[in-house]
């Protein structure tokens, strides 16, 4: 298979009509949001970036992290602009290592399917849910304090998101569905967390909706692994 087909096969393949409707419906919002209150430029194109990353994510596509990577650049900036150092160092230390850690990882452990070509997901056991719960507890405690000296804004929602989502990145690195369920919960904290901007409250309400069908999606790519 030469490039052009597998580029092709990897974008356009295993798209359901309801997948296509809801991409083009939030993207389209997300500009539209610009309109009207044109805030910052970057984050129409992280809103953007992030919507499609997220989506090629919930479909188990590689090809999320080519626009991961494009919104974890422009997403640093708008964190910058609003003095949320929680999220900025997420992106520096997490997102950023993540889109080429993450590649590798999953480039191994893919097969064909009806979706076209999809990761194989796994499923967190008994004990891996008690390390997940003890490693969001006590890195939130330490993290709001750390924060908090540096003068951060939000501490403790910024510190609490900033935590599940490096362990949600983490899972999503290892294959694991449960990540879905942290993206939930940090959608929601995160919709509160930008109420003010309009672009980043389309996005992460995109998140949070993509979350949802994520974990449907995912438990069934688990079941067949």
């Amino acid at each position: 298979m030469n490039l052009s087909e597998s580029l092709k096969r990897e974008f356009f393949s295993g798209w359901r009509p309801f997948e296509v409707v809801w991409l083009v419906l939030f993207i389209t919002a997300q500009m539209i949001a610009y309109y009207y209150d044109p805030q910052s430029l970057l984050s129409m194109i992280s809103g953007i970036a992030g919507i499609i990353c997220v989506v090629l994510v919930s479909k188990g596509k590689i090809s999320n992290y080519l626009f991961g990577l494009i919104f974890a650049y422009t997403y640093f900036y708008v964190a910058w602009g609003s003095n949320f150092l929680g999220e900025m160092n997420t992106v520096l230390y997490v997102y950023i290592p993540s889109q080429f850690i993450g590649y590798f990882m999953w480039r191994d452990n893919m097969r064909n399917g009806e979706q076209g070509e999809s990761v194989i997901a796994k499923a967190l056991t008994l004990k891996g849910w008690i390390i997940m719960l003890a490693v969001i507890t006590f890195g939130t405690l330490g993290f709001v304090e750390a924060l908090k000296a540096a003068g951060g804004s939000s501490t403790g929602l910024d510190g609490l998101t900033t935590v599940i989502t490096v362990t949600a990145q983490l899972l999503m690195i290892l294959r694991y569905r449960e990540q879905w369920l942290l993206w939930i919960v940090l959608n929601i904290l995160s919709i509160v967390l930008w109420a003010e901007n309009q672009a980043m409250y389309l996005m992460f309400s995109a998140y949070l909706l993509n979350s949802l069908y994520g974990y449907y999606n995912w438990s069934k790519l688990s079941k067949s692994a």
